[in-house]
Parts: structure tokens; sequence; C-alpha cells
């Protein structure tokens, strides 16, 4: 074909060129009708980052000022969802989860509207469903989180399937396989029955598809700040993640949270205390974290600062809507008295303890096994615990070095004695001596069902991964998940399990 128009040079068009322009065309005009990134419309974007500084209360308040348009229609409704679930999970709080009971129902509901081919659609949906999966467990609705997750599953593969591109996808698709490696032993039987696959470092490698240009990048790392300090327990991960992170959002109370919880967790106590406590002045606009007093009490319970310690356990009992830590902040403000020498006092909390509250997180279960006991907890094996995990080391020197282990009459306190040394050389950097004492451990507990043995075993796993002795490391990383019904059990059978995957190939 030849066209002239005007004096334009006469030019001819191959059938071939007039059917990729033609195609070029269809494609335009499939992407002005393709749904748009959240960021795309600024007013639901805000209202979302303001939720994700918890600052839910602002971002609430914008939502109500919008009616959406049809485009804006998945983003404001995972937003709204959102909001109430994070609500439930920081408080905990059955009122308020009641109040909110048909929230996920009504944003479901409303993703309904979107178009068939939309693929925000089934994203959403499985996100919303996810959410409210971690509400239900909160809550001890097992069954129906268990359909809900797997609801989700099925739904992001099959938006993986429709759109193989679309990059979202991987965030929803990592939190799944990372929630399904951390279900507990008992509820395994849930995957079993749905057919589930979990797996850890795929999961984290899938987030790690969500990168800093992504509008969701804020919300997954923030998911994986607790997978790494939950589960991955390499402190230079996890501290490389937040800081990043911390970088990029200098107002956010619940990556200033993260952070300090990080610190806590790696012996670094004194560090995060005078940025723990600035963060229970940060003012009416952010939603307050009761865990805040938790952390606060737990730090002076090391240091053995005893009055302060009772205090903010005191705010944290006044303020915390939940059943989860109630049982240890009793435990623990037992500890404040009889580590003082407060008998009286001290029994007055240990019965307290015993009734109240409930055994689901681990925090609650170490409390429910000591005082399932006859007797109190070794005072100076529990000093040096405590300063030991808060990296108060001259401290637990001190304490531990005032034991003769002769004068050791009890073999549960013998094997505790050996453990809390090794603890202490591991977390200054000697390896040997903390190898030597971690073996004790493992060779002295026998078959008891403590668990010092299985955390030894762990602990040498990690001293030989840095080694790179892989052989030795895989050993005690599978030698750690075969000990039975001790408390930790849960925590420490998925940590080892994701350090076998990290060292799975090498040799």
């Amino acid at each position: 074909m030849s066209y002239t128009v005007g004096n334009i040079k006469k030019y001819k068009v191959s059938r071939t060129h007039l059917f990729l322009f033609l195609l070029s065309l269809t494609f335009l005009s499939l992407d002005s009708h393709a749904q748009k990134s959240i960021d795309s419309y600024p007013r639901v974007y805000s209202a979302y980052q303001d939720i994700l500084k918890l600052k839910i209360e602002s971002g609430r308040k914008k939502l109500k000022q919008i009616i959406p348009s049809h485009e804006e229609l998945g983003h404001y409704h995972y937003t709204k969802s959102l909001a109430d679930a994070l609500e439930i999970l920081i408080t905990e709080d059955p009122d308020l989860y009641n109040r909110y009971d048909d929230s996920e129902e009504d944003h479901l509901d409303g993703l309904k509207a979107l178009d068939g081919d939309d693929p925000y659609k089934r994203f959403y949906s499985a996100e919303i469903k996810v959410h409210w999966a971690l509400v239900k467990t909160m809550f001890q609705e097992e069954m129906r989180a268990g359909w809900a997750l797997r609801s989700a599953y099925l739904e992001i593969n099959d938006n993986i399937e429709q759109f193989p591109d679309f990059v979202h996808n991987n965030k929803t698709l990592g939190t799944l396989h990372v929630l399904f490696a951390v279900v507990p032993e008992s509820y395994h039987w849930i995957l079993r029955y749905f057919g589930l696959r979990a797996n850890v470092i795929e999961g984290w490698e899938e987030l790690s598809n969500i990168t800093f240009q992504n509008p969701y990048w804020l919300e997954t790392s923030l998911s994986k700040c607790l997978i790494a300090i939950n589960i991955i327990n390499k402190e230079k991960v996890t501290m490389d993640l937040i800081d990043e992170i911390r970088r990029h959002n200098k107002d956010n109370l619940a990556v200033s949270y993260l952070y300090n919880v990080a610190l806590v967790k790696y012996a670094k106590s004194e560090e995060a205390l005078p940025a723990l406590t600035k963060l229970t002045f940060v003012g009416d606009s952010y939603y307050p974290i009761t865990n805040i007093y938790y952390k606060l009490g737990e730090i002076y319970l090391q240091k053995q600062q005893y009055a302060l310690a009772r205090l903010n356990y005191a705010r944290f009992l006044n303020m915390h809507k939940g059943e989860n830590y109630i049982k240890d902040t009793w435990f623990k403000i037992f500890l404040t008295y009889w580590l003082e020498g407060q008998k009286k006092n001290a029994e007055l909390h240990w019965d307290k303890a015993k009734k109240a509250g409930r055994s689901l997180v681990a925090a609650d279960k170490n409390a429910t096994d000591y005082l399932s006991n006859d007797r109190y907890p070794n005072p100076e094996l529990y000093k040096a615990r405590l300063a030991i995990d808060g990296g108060y080391f001259s401290m637990a020197q001190r304490t531990l070095d005032r034991i003769k282990q002769e004068s050791i009459k009890n073999k549960k306190d013998e094997v505790e004695y050996f453990y809390r040394y090794g603890r202490l050389y591991d977390k200054q950097g000697d390896s040997e001596g903390a190898l030597f004492n971690y073996l004790n451990v493992i060779k002295k507990s026998g078959n008891e069902n403590w668990y010092f043995a299985p955390s030894a075993c762990l602990q040498t796993g990690y001293i030989y991964e840095a080694r790179a002795d892989y052989e030795k490391a895989k050993y005690y990383f599978k030698k750690a998940q075969s000990y039975n019904k001790h408390k930790y059990k849960d925590g420490i059978d998925y940590q080892a399990k994701a350090a076998l995957l990290l060292i799975q190939d090498k040799k």
C-alpha cells in the first residue's frame, strides 16, 4: 500500500508495520484502563502512610474525607482494613475485636466491584485475609485463620498465574511462606490438611523483591524486621535492615519501636533505654504501644533497678487490654521482690502470677514453667540470666563468679550454671569458652525436657556456621530440633530450620 499526503514524500507501509502499530495502540488502550498503584492516588496513599507510622486516627480521618473513585476503590478498602487489623494486633483488645467483627467482610465485599482482570482485586483480597488471619490466631480461632490463609494462598497463586509480572504478588506469597513456617507444632496438621507449603528463606527472598521504589516497601520491610529478629536471628542482617528503614522514616513510631526491640534482643539494653523512654512521650497523634512499658520494665529488671521495673510493669498492666504477657509480667514483678530479698511480697506475687493470664506466647510459657515448680528460681542464676540478656556483662560475670559449682545440689541448676556461662562467653565473642560450656550443657542435660540443651545446640550450630564448619553446624541445628516438649520448642525449632535452609548447599 502507498499513501500521498500533500507534499510529503510517498512511502510504503508494510502489513507487518501496520499490525505492530495497531497492536501498540491496543496496549496503550489497555494501560489507560489498568489500575494504577496506590501511590498514584495521593489522598489514599497519604492515609496509608499515616497508618504505617501508627498515626492511625490521622489516617482514618483522611479516609473519611474520601468518596473513592472506581480507580481508588481497592486501595481505599485495603487501607481501611489495615487500620482496623493493625489496631487490634497492637492492643490485643477483645472488645475492639468484637467491635470490628464485620471489618474483614465489609472490605472484601468492597473489592468485588473491581474488574475481574484487575490484578489488585485478588492481591488485596489475599492481603486482607492474611491480616485478619493473624488477628484470628491472636484470639485462638485457629481453624478460621487456617481457612483464611488457605484462601489467601489460592488467590495469590491465581494472581501469579494470571499476572506473573505483577511484582506486588511477592509481598503476599512471601508473607504466607513465612507464616506457614512458624506455625506452632501443635497446628502443623492444619498445613497438612490444607496442603500448604512452608519455607522461611524462600519467603524472605520473595519479600526482598519488594524494593525501595515499591509503594509497599515500608510495610514489607516491617514484616522482614520481625522475621529477622525472631527467625533469621543474625544481628548484622537485622540491624542493617532496620538502619536502612530508619534512614527513610524518621517519624515512624513502628520503626523506632522495632529498632529498640532489636537492641534489647541483641543485649544492648542500655542503648535502648533512653530511646524507649523517649517513645513514651511521642504525643497523642501516635497510637500508644503499651509494650514499650513492658520492655522498659524488662531493662530495669536486667539492671537490678527493681522499683523502676515494678513501676513500668504496673503501667503496662494498667494500659494493656490483651491476655498475652500478663502472666509473665506478674511473674517478673514477683522476681523484682524475690531478687531484692522481699520474701513476703514475692510470695504474694508468685500466687498472683499463677492465676493470671494465659500461656500462648514464649514469655508466658517461660513463666508457667517456673510457676509450676515447688520452689522459687535460684536468685543468683536468674540475676545472671537477666544481666546477660541485657548486655550487662560485668554484672553477670560478678554474679556467676559468686556461685561455687560444688555448692549447687540441684541438677537443673547445675545445667543452667554452665548454660549461663556459655551465653556470657558467646555474647562477649569468646567462642571457645562458649563451646566448652554449651557442650557441657548438652551432656549433662541428658533426656530432660529443659530448654537449655536445645538452645545450646542452636547456639553451637551458629558458632560452627560462623567458622564455616557446615557439617557440624548442620548436626547441631538438627539436634536442636530433636528435643521435645520444652517451653521454647516452637521458637528454637523454626530458628534451627531457617539456619539449615541457609546452609543447605554448603559443605
